[in-house]
């Protein structure tokens, strides 16, 4: 038996405005079968599947909705990044006590202990300079340098190479317990640096347990900069180059939390 396709448009019409057996009432009355209305109303009954618009539709808002999502998550890794890379000189502009540069802090057996809970241990005749971009003390500033820098040689990263200052900042992470945290880090870090103009090379780093991404450039002036992602913190170290003494400072970084 044929499938009459006139019985089909004519019951999805109107199924919805009318019972099923006054339907089946006036088609019998203009000469369709019981078979041929039971077979028409199987087919009219069936889920009707979305057009190809439909679909590529629901994919493009799928689409969106994850672009929205991508977004969210690089607008909250860039602001954690600003946080961590403003210039020296805006921490020496904070007000209150909270803001001043802590006492020199000089190698112990233990290293550095930092306020995050963090371990890094110090180059023989190095100290660690502490202070804080804000009141709550969200993000920690340490200045690893030589006992006799002049501090004010911390606002200007173009000496640090030459003076062997290595500048730690460390701030909630933005993207704790992301499984795509460190791609999405990478991706914003080199994208930004390519906007600048900037000329590096980056590699990935894994300090004990913990990865990271290190940049190296050549322009504007020679310098080397690391985020590294902690369980709970980041960390974003910047060196003149990438000699010993920043070596053994990245490579001594432990972060207990992301140990357990």
């Amino acid at each position: 038996m044929m499938l009459r396709s006139d019985v089909v448009g004519y019951l999805k019409d109107h199924l919805k405005q009318f019972p099923v057996e006054d339907l089946r009432k006036q088609l019998s009355a203009e000469g369709v079968t019981e078979a041929e209305f039971d077979a028409a109303l199987k087919e009219a009954l069936k889920p009707v599947a979305p057009s190809d618009a439909t679909k590529v539709k629901a994919r493009a808002s799928g689409a969106l909705a994850r672009v929205f999502m991508f977004s969210g998550a690089l607008a909250i890794i860039a602001a954690a990044i600003l946080a961590v890379t403003q210039k020296p000189a805006e921490i020496a502009q904070a007000s209150g006590p909270e803001s001043a540069a802590m006492p020199p802090i000089e190698a112990g057996e233990g290293g550095f202990i930092g306020h995050h809970g963090y371990v890094v241990k110090l180059p023989q005749g190095y100290q660690a300079v502490q202070s804080f971009r804000d009141a709550r003390k969200t993000v920690e500033i340490v200045h690893f340098c030589k006992r006799d820098t002049d501090p004010t040689n911390f606002l200007n990263e173009g000496l640090f190479g030459q003076l062997g200052i290595v500048r730690l900042a460390v701030a909630p992470s933005p993207v704790a317990d992301d499984l795509h945290g460190l791609e999405n880090l990478q991706n914003l870090v080199t994208g930004r640096a390519a906007a600048r103009g900037e000329k590096f090379t980056v590699k990935n780093l894994q300090i004990s347990s913990l990865r990271g991404v290190q940049l190296t450039y050549d322009v504007p002036f020679p310098r080397v900069e690391a985020f590294i992602l902690g369980r709970r913190v980041m960390y974003s170290f910047v060196a003149g180059q990438e000699d010993e003494t920043y070596r053994a400072l990245i490579q001594s970084l432990r972060d207990a939390r992301s140990e357990i």
